[in-house]
């Protein structure tokens, strides 16, 4: 991948991002402010698809890239046709779930990139999955995909946490010699770039003059999912599925959390809200910017204990295990969060 093709997706993607924003305006695609947002000026929400035509265009002249990955851009297009329809009209979370479960589908049955093992993570061998390879895929790709669009809510942080996941995953294409998978993810970081730039809060704009939108974050968590299955399966694949889980942790810790936390407060697992690790921190004082760098932080060091895992050859019920320890420590401070921070009842204010 020369430096000019890493060049070209920036550039590309930068300007589709200015292109778009006059249609953004006659479609209907932008961010009002109101309710619980709190951006003050109505904002564009094409940065997923500026994203997506950056990549394909430098793509189609990248014949490596172009046969391994055609599947996986035709499927992620129509990923991101429903979040630019979910984006304009608000569509309802069933025709949603059931639009990302059929790509999906494909993906594991037309394409044939499905989960068939877990690797070691018990420690007594190989966990095969068997009869339950296609649900289980169709499963953890719908949630990935939701876990990527809900760090979709301060930013920068969904953008730039998609970003340090696609570094590891290219840093282990790069030792297993996957080259299709490596060049891409270096194009796609690029891309992603491009729209940080005009995404992240920066010294001199102090605004977003963009927004990912639901139809970017679908699509990124979509092609996140394909990347990870095909490292992590087939006769010799590139790592252990353990390592995925480190390299995506903040986005899967924290939705996983609220899967389990809010049917208990009898609310829906998908619904909006305020409840996600972001907007705790940021009610806690911390500002939007160090909050963002904060979470970056906490990725790429989760990250880099899976790399580390992964270069070491650590045991793989062992970084399993060492995962779900730190889960349960998140979810233990959750409970205590929650605990001293709701409201409490008018008769103990007295």
């Amino acid at each position: 991948m020369s430096f000019l093709n890493l060049l070209s997706a920036f550039v590309i993607t930068s300007i589709s991002l200015f292109a778009l924003k006059p249609v953004a305006d006659r479609v209907g695609l932008i961010d009002i402010p109101g309710g619980r947002k709190e951006h003050k000026a109505p904002t564009p929400l094409i940065g997923g698809v500026g994203i997506y035509f950056g990549t394909l265009f430098i793509c189609l002249f990248t014949p490596v890239v172009l046969t391994h990955y055609s599947a996986m851009l035709i499927l992620s297009a129509l990923v991101l046709l429903v979040g630019i329809f979910d984006d304009a009209r608000e569509l309802r979370v069933s025709v949603r779930m059931g639009a990302h479960g059929l790509a999906a589908l494909l993906m594991a049955v037309a394409a044939g990139n499905q989960l068939v093992s877990l690797g070691n993570i018990l420690g007594f061998g190989i966990v095969g999955l068997g009869l339950l390879a296609i649900p289980i895929t169709v499963f953890a790709t719908v949630g990935v995909i939701n876990a990527v669009n809900m760090t979709d809510g301060v930013d920068g942080l969904s953008g730039g946490l998609v970003v340090i996941a696609l570094l590891f995953l290219g840093a282990v294409a790069f030792e297993s010699g996957n080259v299709p998978m490596l060049q891409f993810t270096t194009l796609l970081i690029c891309a992603l770039l491009a729209f940080l730039m005009l995404n992240f809060r920066l010294p001199w704009k102090q605004c977003a003059l963009i927004y990912m939108g639901d139809a970017g974050s679908t699509m990124l968590g979509f092609i996140l999912t394909w990347l990870i299955i095909e490292a992590t399966q087939g006769t010799n694949p590139d790592m252990a599925p353990v390592y995925a889980l480190w390299f995506l942790a903040i986005p899967l810790i924290d939705t996983v959390s609220l899967l389990i936390k809010r049917p208990l407060q009898g609310k829906s697992p998908f619904s909006a809200g305020t409840d996600h690790l972001h907007h705790r921190l940021m009610r806690a004082g911390y500002s939007r910017k160090q909050t963002v760098l904060g979470l970056y932080t906490a990725g790429a060091l989760m990250g880099s204990i899976g790399l580390l895992g992964y270069v070491t050859q650590a045991s793989e019920a062992f970084m399993f295990l060492l995962f779900m320890i730190i889960f349960g420590v998140y979810m233990s401070w959750n409970k205590l969060y929650q605990k001293f921070n709701s409201p409490r009842p008018a008769n103990s204010l007295r």
